[in-house]
């Protein structure tokens, strides 16, 4: 499934009037987790399709929406989640992959 489709599904939102809007805060939370040292995308660019990687933007998006008034539970939630991803090491390697695949094509 899409990553926007997921994040919709989970915030029961059926229409597309908000993908812009929700785009935004799937690139923003990709932004956050990269800049904590999860890494969240493929060498071609694209968000990594890993579940803990999409259930931290997911929850990211809600805590932006404050879904259901619950904004900051989410975006504790997601912080913790980035935080235990960023310490496990294995999204850091990911990182690690794609500079040296991009060093490669220089």
């Amino acid at each position: 499934m899409e990553l926007l489709e997921q994040v919709k599904k989970s915030q029961r939102i059926s229409h597309d009037a908000l993908d812009d809007v929700l785009l935004s805060d799937i690139e923003a939370a990709a932004g956050e987790l990269s800049r904590a040292g999860v890494y969240p995308y493929t060498a071609e660019g694209s968000i990594i399709e890993n579940p803990l990687i999409c259930k931290a933007i997911e929850l990211y998006v809600k805590g932006m929406e404050d879904f259901e008034e619950k904004g900051s539970t989410y975006m504790a939630s997601f912080e913790k989640l980035r935080d235990a991803m960023a310490l496990s090491g294995e999204y850091i390697a990911q990182r690690i992959n794609y500079t040296d695949n991009d060093k490669k094509d220089a």
